[in-house]
């Protein structure tokens, strides 16, 4: 099965029910009728370009639903997407064409470069013959880029097989108020696994999925307007509305249900979260490379630091020692994954990102430990460790700590060398005002005193990706460019 057969389907019955918002955007709405007819209207446009089955496409579109109907169209007739643009990929990956809806910087590349506009999705709107599409259960419906483990751009290719499997699993993941729910807010992109899984798990539902259109008060009046039940994005995305109904007395959050990715949610969030935003919070750890593999209501982590789930019943989480052997149940190791819904490896990339794929596992680069009643416990990130006078630090305890002192919203801490050629560790927060003296003292009676912070800098936020991860090099370069002169005043955030 085409995984927009189903999107199609639902176009007979309810062609009036909302599919697709995007408040604050020109084209805000689209429902179900008129999405099905810009799907075969994309798709017989993509065609007389010269696209066909299989062909791999950049797709770089910025109006929400456009992009939308784009992507679903290509895919119905077989063509492969990304969001990006093609630069981005590995080099080994061959890219046909990129479609964007404006040229700019990147514009002049090695591929077909298409221009795309709403006229995509004008026409008759009938279904294209069925020799244009058909396509395969193991034929990739998208690619989707990621960091992994190594910070280089790698390609994941899902095939319609995998992506119907992965979706097949939100309901017990989640609980029922996922099954119930028929109006989504989704703060990721398309371009994101779980933002393109959502908007096909949403559309096979026959629900409305709301999309951020960068007005948050447009973003704000539909949540009332259209009374959408659940929130679906990043710790940052939770953590901005949480600030707005702090913020807004006025304003009662009515969400049901919010399910938080990519990154942990860290208790003060998760407290602050639950009393303000919405009750019930259901964290979710995975990678890219495997899907959603630990879940659970975000109260049943609290208690636990580092805790992201519970491993669910269809996937293998096992911790290993350096040797790749087991690790008693407890014991901290090396996370590796084995699962039905993995990738096997990368699309187009080098032989050394492969060497996350071994032993018939992924490995997602992260420190961890199961308990005995199968909670998954992330204690760190292999790649994130810093070395300190030649010992081992792990900066996400630190920041666990930082975390942890009253009026600190947010914490990264990163190795700096000093001009001696010795490496530091530095903490950048985000808070409204500081006690610096109260802080080291804090830090102090929970840390080792090589683990405690010789700088703390305050700074507005912290650089993170769209799937909330801390973009350690960045704020790396952001300390380095501090004044050298001690005490917390001479640490300011930079402006632009």
């Amino acid at each position: 099965m085409n995984i927009v057969d189903p999107i199609l389907f639902h176009a007979r019955s309810i062609p009036m029910a909302p599919a697709i918002a995007a408040p604050g955007q020109n084209m805000n709405l689209i429902s179900y009728g008129r999405l099905a007819q810009a799907i075969h209207n994309v798709g017989r446009k993509a065609i007389s370009m010269g696209l066909a089955r299989k062909n791999i496409v950049a797709v770089s579109v910025e109006d929400i639903i456009l992009h939308a109907a784009i992507i679903l169209g290509l895919t119905r007739i077989g063509v492969v997407t990304f969001q990006g643009g093609a630069s981005q990929v590995p080099a080994g990956l061959k890219v046909d064409a990129a479609i964007r809806d404006r040229l700019g910087p990147g514009s002049a590349v090695q591929h077909k470069l298409i221009l795309a506009d709403r006229s995509w999705m004008t026409g008759d709107g009938k279904p294209l013959v069925d020799a244009h599409y058909k396509t395969a259960p193991d034929d990739v419906c998208r690619i989707v880029l990621t960091s992994g483990t190594t910070g280089e751009p790698k390609a994941v290719a899902i095939t319609h097989d995998m992506l119907a499997k992965r979706i097949a699993r939100h309901h017990y993941m989640m609980g029922n108020q996922l099954s119930q729910a028929m109006r989504l807010h989704c703060d990721f992109s398309f371009g994101a696994s779980l933002g393109f899984q959502f908007l096909v798990y949403m559309l096979w539902k026959g629900g409305t999925l709301f999309c951020g259109g960068g007005d948050i008060d447009a973003t704000i009046q539909t949540f009332d307007l259209y009374k959408v039940q659940v929130l679906l994005g990043s710790p940052a995305s939770l953590s901005g509305f949480t600030r707005f109904y702090e913020l807004n007395s006025w304003a009662h959050s009515r969400f049901e249900l919010a399910i938080v990715g990519g990154a942990q949610v860290h208790q003060t969030l998760s407290e602050r979260a639950r009393a303000r935003f919405c009750t019930n919070i259901i964290a979710a750890y995975g990678a890219t490379e495997t899907s959603m593999v630990a879940t659970a209501p975000a109260h049943a982590l609290a208690d636990v630091e580092g805790a992201v789930g519970y491993v669910t019943p269809d996937v293998a989480i096992e911790i290993v020692d350096d040797d790749a052997r087991a690790v008693p149940v407890g014991a901290e190791g090396t996370v590796r994954i084995r699962g039905p819904y993995s990738v096997g490896g990368y699309l187009g990339s080098p032989e050394h990102p492969q060497a996350a794929f071994r032993d018939g596992c992924f490995h997602p680069g992260d420190f961890g430990r199961v308990t005995a009643d199968g909670m998954l416990v992330i204690t760190g990130r292999t790649q994130s460790v810093m070395n300190i006078a030649g010992d081992k630090a792990k900066p996400e305890k630190i920041e666990g700590v930082l975390r942890s002192f009253r009026g600190i919203e947010d914490a990264a801490v990163v190795a700096v060398r000093n001009d001696l050629g010795i490496d530091q560790i530095w903490a950048a927060v985000v808070a409204s005002s500081i006690d610096e003296k109260a802080l080291r003292a804090h830090c102090e009676a929970r840390l080792a005193p090589m683990l405690v912070p010789i700088r703390f800098v305050p700074v507005e936020k912290l650089p993170r990706n769209e799937m909330g991860k801390l973009e350690r090099d960045t704020i790396a370069r952001m300390l380095k460019g501090k004044a050298a002169g001690p005490g917390l005043a001479n640490y300011l955030p930079e402006t632009s």
